[in-house]
């Protein structure tokens, strides 16, 4: 099919472009900055509308889905307790801006819109599960300016927008930035040095490959429910002392590390009861086969 991903030049994108490309798809691509916007890539800033030369462009090559992935993803950078005005302009406005893309091109194209699991809020070790029917209980500019652009894409589904919203859960792989947790403590395991610091062994979480998660995605757009919300994580909990241990396994590195914070912490696990039975089980990497790859991309 003609696939068209919103943020292509970013980490989830740049892996989910190839594995499109695996499946036979033809893949275009936006991103914002014009200096990366080369071959079947565009640029465009989607805090802005499409320009009708980007529309004019995108009719040529008729997409049948676009996968929405644009955004400001770190939750740090998106602000405390509110959506910061460059967090909404993006993450929201700018799906509004994809909305309308796909409501003006004549192949009218279907959108995934890749959501997060941050719009549950926290959950307990007791109740860690998320299922799709909860209630959100959004904390943070991030989780709330996703939960607004999914009601953005909701209310143009009675103008003929086909809709399906992913909620991902935490994953990670190689060419993740070291914004994030594991490349992060790739990067502290490959130093050396001990004692290293982190701010707690004792988070709990739903960790995926990133390359799971991307064949997820495109087998959700053949076999899922347009209209729907699908959890996309590996719904089976690690802690991040785990991902510690194993990093140090992996490395061959034995270092002493300190916690910062010692209290646990719950993030939501996904139930992914509807997941699998809308695409049937898949095999997945295991969390040692995905921090290997990781850690071997930092430390090389």
């Amino acid at each position: 099919m003609n696939s068209l991903i919103t943020g292509i030049n970013g980490f989830v994108g740049q892996h989910l472009a190839a594995h499109l490309k695996d499946c036979g798809d033809h893949v275009w691509g936006t991103c914002i900055r014009r200096q990366t916007a080369v071959g079947d890539n565009i640029a465009w800033d989607i805090s802005q509308p499409a320009t009708p030369d980007l529309i004019d462009q995108l009719k040529d090559f008729s997409p049948e889905v676009i996968y929405h992935l644009a955004a400001i993803s770190h939750p740090g950078s998106c602000g405390d307790d509110l959506p910061s005005e460059t967090c909404q302009a993006v993450n929201i406005l700018g799906t509004r801006h994809v909305a309308d893309l796909a409501l003006a091109l004549p192949s009218r194209p279907k959108i995934v819109f890749i959501s997060s699991s941050k719009v549950y809020g926290g959950r307990t070790a007791e109740q860690p599960w998320a299922v799709e029917s909860d209630p959100p209980q959004p904390k943070g500019g991030y989780a709330h300016s996703k939960w607004a652009a999914e009601n953005v894409l909701r209310d143009r589904i009675s103008t003929g927008l086909e809709v399906m919203i992913v909620r991902a859960f935490n994953h990670t792989g190689p060419g993740q930035s070291p914004l994030y947790l594991v490349p992060e403590w790739c990067q502290k395991v490959a130093s050396g040095v001990s004692p290293q610091k982190v701010r707690s062994l004792t988070t709990s979480l739903d960790l995926s490959d990133v390359r799971d998660i991307a064949r997820i995605y495109r087998l959700l757009v053949e076999k899922g429910t347009w209209g729907e919300t699908y959890n996309v994580g590996c719904g089976q909990a690690v802690t991040t002392a785990d991902i510690w241990n194993t990093l140090c396994e992996v490395s061959g590195h034995s270092l002493e590390v300190i916690g910062e914070k010692s209290e646990p912490a719950q993030q939501p696990i996904a139930d992914v009861t509807k997941l699998h039975a809308a695409i049937g089980p898949i095999e997945r990497f295991t969390l040692k086969q995905t921090l290997t790859d990781v850690y071997r991309s930092v430390a090389t």
